[in-house]
């Protein structure tokens, strides 16, 4: 048998045996991260770190605001009144899933928030896009959850 055909079967059968990387895992690694960021600002009364991963056309949703939020000027607004006021003691971030669309990813999970005694739960959703500056979320959904889901 020629070497090259040998080498080529060789590498075939290496590629084959080697498990493929799931195509999500590190994109949600660091997604993660960056929401886990963005929730560290708002502990803080810092909405800094959200707004700087937000894209300039986002549209926001939130269940306590009633109407649909677009742009990063009216975000911006909206924010500033949160400025220098925690919005929770401590948070957690729980059962994530990541769906990719080519540069687009949908990145859901539920947002656990406690304050004092007091624990809310959020359905969150945000939608990131893949652009030269890095991820940027271009659109953003919260809905309150009636309690903690697996």
């Amino acid at each position: 048998m020629p070497n090259w055909i040998f080498l080529t079967l060789l590498l075939v059968a290496t590629c084959a045996s080697v498990p493929a990387a799931d195509a999500t895992t590190e994109p949600l690694q660091e997604l993660l991260a960056l929401e886990r960021k963005a929730m560290n600002g708002w502990q803080t009364g810092d909405p800094g770190p959200q707004l700087a991963i937000t894209d300039p056309q986002i549209t926001f949703i939130h269940a306590e605001i009633g109407k649909r939020i677009e742009g990063l000027p009216a975000l911006k607004e909206l924010y500033a009144s949160y400025r220098g006021a925690p919005l929770f003691d401590s948070f957690d971030i729980l059962s994530p899933k990541l769906q990719t669309a080519g540069s687009v990813v949908v990145l859901t999970y539920q947002l656990v928030q406690t304050r004092g005694s007091n624990t809310r739960y959020w359905n969150g959703t945000h939608v990131y896009q893949k652009t030269p500056e890095g991820w940027r979320v271009i659109h953003s959904h919260w809905s309150a959850a009636k309690d903690r889901q697996p």
